[in-house]
């Protein structure tokens, strides 16, 4: 629906070293970049009333101007309603970075009153990919030792490489080109859904509710 869109989608290879589905959204010039998908809120998809977790892993989304777009957004019915996420420049914080991707959760609460929600990805300015969990494994991407935080850098590392992320060790989480991973699995991921048209990619993760 918007004319200047520049996506595509690429292959990434992950912890388990099997390929996955990911989308490079964005330029490097003006280009307004959305992509959306929409999730039932009924049984069986989103529970009303219940508290989720919208899980992936994203690279780039940033530019040297300090004036890109990169965000996220959540919202049902209404759109003035919506939750906003900004993905760029630390206004959101990740779970952990490896290899220079971030790991996000962004927490939301499936509302009462809508037949479903949508999620929008937006890139403006700078390349940003975003791709999903491995093997829809939460657990395995949270018990990942993150990298020790690179502050001398005046930006994120986008993939422009054309071999991809050069390797700093064995264990390349999600590089577009990478041949070794390798990582241990860990328990089930509570549930899952396809986002924007990534098969098995970006999860959906339920939390479980305090006492």
């Amino acid at each position: 629906m918007i004319s200047t869109n520049a996506a595509s989608m690429i292959r990434v290879h992950g912890i388990s070293g099997k390929a996955a589905a990911a989308w490079q959204i964005g330029d490097w010039g003006n280009s307004w970049t959305a992509i959306t998908s929409e999730i039932p809120v009924e049984s069986g998809w989103l529970e009303s009333g219940e508290e989720y977790r919208l899980c992936f892993w994203l690279n780039g989304g940033e530019n040297s101007r300090g004036d890109e777009t990169c965000m996220l957004e959540i919202y049902g019915d209404d759109w003035e309603d919506r939750l906003t996420f900004r993905l760029n420049r630390d206004h959101t914080m990740p779970l952990l970075e490896k290899d220079h991707w971030l790991l996000f959760g962004v927490p939301f609460r499936a509302p009462q009153a809508t037949a479903a929600l949508k999620f929008r990805f937006i890139a403006a300015g700078a390349v940003c990919t975003i791709a999903g969990i491995q093997d829809m494994d939460m657990n395995a991407a949270e018990a990942l030792t993150p990298d020790k935080r690179e502050t001398n850098l005046p930006q994120r590392h986008n993939i422009v490489f054309p071999h991809g992320y050069p390797s700093q060790s064995n264990q390349t989480l999600l590089n577009k080109h990478g041949e070794q991973s390798r990582m241990r699995t860990a328990a089930f991921c509570a549930g899952a859904a396809a986002i924007a048209g990534i098969t098995a990619a970006v999860v959906i993760h339920k939390l479980r509710r305090r006492k």
